[in-house]
């Protein structure tokens, strides 16, 4: 699965690659982190990827981009179960409209440079500076806001100051996009786009060679100190060597975990019974991307009359639907995001009732264009289920079940070629403004990020209000305003958070704590 971007908004998207996999594992020891577990025996991790766009973080696009930006490009902050834990940072102080990072001692560059104030600063202009284009500069700092970076290399410490409040901000800097990229890599910011800028890597692994949608490979730097202060246990060791390679398919990857060629691999629910206690394999399932229904309003589509949407929103099962997509794996969602998610409310009392006959009555002959990824389920089984429950209230349903590169191409790019999408959200920020994101605001011909070109005052004003919040109560309030409003007007219909699974061959764990999608820790456990 990737994630593209539009500006502030994420946008799911998948690149599925044919490819020989192959590989061995090595013996020895690791080097250590503060994982604890016993001693490890196998120095390699070989998983799965997709095809990266890139190694520059701040220009991450997709989940890959963000996934290999981590193993190289440390950020202030990461993500753990209970909240945020040191990084490159040791401790924090802010308040709704700045924050200030005291750094860790004696972290190092690839090339020996220490990490310091004026380091970090000058990675986090360059992070800001509207030339860069940052994809999740809007995310991470608030839309439209201007960003102020003082380094005080005497007192070890970074502050930045923003103009309107953004209560996500230091949340945001958890984010692999805004990793701390070296002088070195900001000297050559070509180098540093192909993986190639030597000592640009404030992380702790190194590229070492990659073969372009086939393989990609890590190495850790021996004299790396920097980990996270993890609260929760991570079970064994961090791998000498990181082996990325791209996968076919789940059933393909479930294959190559079960004949020894791969050590974890993504898999999709229907393969879980293959691996969970069968042979000393296991399994790995954590929450991850948010799917929901999306409507193309603009004026003349069938979407632009609000009791059509119900009625689409009356004819979808959710707990069909999870069944459909995750094999109960998923969690049915009520405000687009997952369980756990600061200001979600679990409640049901404010969604759109199932009724069926109620449906019929409004859709039947009604000729509605759904497109979706093929993410959604296994082949799009989820877009094929919507695609039925909406025929058997009499409309007259045209399903484009396409690869992500056309789902992409249609929905941001021909505004006027689809009327229901799918949508598959990852929500790296893990904010419940992630999702409200793609509905106010200009839309995307227009420069914003605003798909279905939704027109929603009481959205657009709570939206705001959440935005400058300067109170986490206040915060909440208006998000959870602006959501219901969302799901009054029907111009999405919530339905589940889809899981990431990971199948696991016995010696090896893997975890994604706190939330975080772009950060998996693989380790070495046997």
């Amino acid at each position: 699965m990737r994630q593209t971007r539009t500006r502030a908004v994420p946008v799911t998207a998948a690149v599925a690659m044919t490819a020989v996999l192959a590989g061995c594992t090595t013996t020895g020891s690791t080097s250590a982190d503060p994982g604890g577990g016993d001693a490890a025996t196998a120095t390699k991790i070989r998983t799965t990827i997709d095809v990266p766009a890139g190694f520059d973080p701040a220009k991450a696009l997709s989940l890959p981009d963000y996934q290999l930006a981590r193993n190289s490009y440390d950020t202030l902050v990461r993500k753990d179960d209970g909240g945020l834990v040191g990084g490159l940072a040791t401790k924090w102080t802010n308040t709704p409209t700045s924050a200030t990072f005291t750094l860790r001692a004696g972290a190092t560059c690839a090339d020996g440079t220490p990490i310091t104030p004026t380091v970090v600063k000058g990675s986090l202009d360059r992070y800001i500076d509207p030339k860069t284009a940052a994809p999740d500069l809007p995310t991470v700092f608030g839309p439209g806001n201007k960003v102020t970076v003082t380094a005080d290399d005497a007192a070890q410490t970074v502050k930045i100051t923003l103009a309107r409040p953004w209560g996500d901000m230091v949340t945001g800097l958890s984010v692999a996009s805004t990793g701390i990229v070296c002088p070195a890599g900001l000297k050559d910011l070509k180098a540093l786009a192909a993986g190639k800028a030597k000592g640009s890597q404030s992380g702790p692994y190194l590229l070492e060679k990659s073969q372009s949608g086939v393989s990609y490979s890590y190495r850790l730097r021996p004299e790396y100190k920097a980990w996270p202060a993890w609260r929760t246990k991570i079970p064994g060791k961090v791998a000498a060597t990181m082996e990325y390679l791209v996968s076919p398919d789940p059933t393909a990857t479930g294959n190559l975990v079960t004949s020894g060629q791969l050590d974890i691999g993504k898999i999709d629910a229907s393969g879980i019974p293959r691996f969970d206690g069968v042979g000393g394999n296991s399994v790995s399932i954590s929450r991850f991307s948010d799917f929901y229904l999306l409507f193309n309003e603009r004026p003349g589509t069938v979407f632009a009359d609000a009791a059509t949407r119900r009625a689409v929103a009356q004819a979808v099962d959710r707990a069909a639907f999870t069944k459909v997509v995750s094999k109960d794996t998923g969690e049915p969602s009520t405000m687009f995001v997952q369980k756990g998610i600061p200001c979600n409310d679990p409640g049901t009392s404010f969604l759109v009732p199932k009724d069926k006959a109620a449906a019929a009555d409004v859709l039947k002959g009604k000729k509605i264009r759904l497109v979706g990824p093929q993410v959604v389920g296994p082949a799009g089984a989820g877009n094929q289920y919507i695609q039925e429950a909406l025929r058997a209230a009499g409309a007259d349903v045209t399903l484009a079940n396409v690869d992500v590169g056309a789902w992409v191409g249609t929905v941001f790019g021909k505004p006027d070629a689809w009327d229901l999408t799918v949508f598959a959200d990852l929500n790296f920020l893990g904010s419940i403004a992630n999702p409200l994101s793609h509905f106010v605001g200009p839309t995307v011909p227009e420069g914003g990020g605003n798909l279905g070109a939704v027109k929603n005052p009481v959205l657009n004003k709570a939206f705001a209000q959440g935005a400058e919040a300067t109170t986490e109560g206040a915060r909440c309030a208006a998000y959870q305003k602006a959501a219901k409003a969302l799901i009054s007007q029907v111009d999405a219909v919530p339905l589940v958070n889809d899981p990431f699974i990971y199948a696991l061959r016995k010696g090896f764990s893997a975890q994604m704590l706190g939330g975080s999608l772009d950060d998996p820790i693989l380790r070495i456990t046997g």
